[in-house]
């Protein structure tokens, strides 16, 4: 990302940008400690990457999505409503 902090996952060990955190935001790949930092651009392909992880974990678990995909995807949605309602003067 853009320089902006990262906080490990609780998932995991904080594996970074390795190649299979590029496309879909595994629960074991660094997330930003603080949205509201992150410019709209990247926060939009932030949830677009958390979103493609929350699809294929319901895909390939039965179980459903992990519990931290979960809740990187309410951040996301709750962080884009905001700046959509601030924009609008809501």
């Amino acid at each position: 990302m853009s320089g902006i902090d990262t906080v490990l996952s609780p998932a995991g060990t904080g594996a970074g940008r390795t190649r299979d955190c590029d496309t879909c935001l595994r629960p074991d790949c660094d997330f930003p400690g603080e949205l509201a930092a992150l410019p709209l651009v990247e926060l939009q392909v932030l949830h677009s990457r958390v979103v493609c992880q929350l699809e294929h974990e319901y895909l390939v678990n039965a179980g459903g999505p992990h519990p931290v995909t979960q809740d990187r995807h309410e951040e996301l949605v709750a962080e884009l409503e905001a700046r959509r309602g601030a924009a609008s003067g809501a």
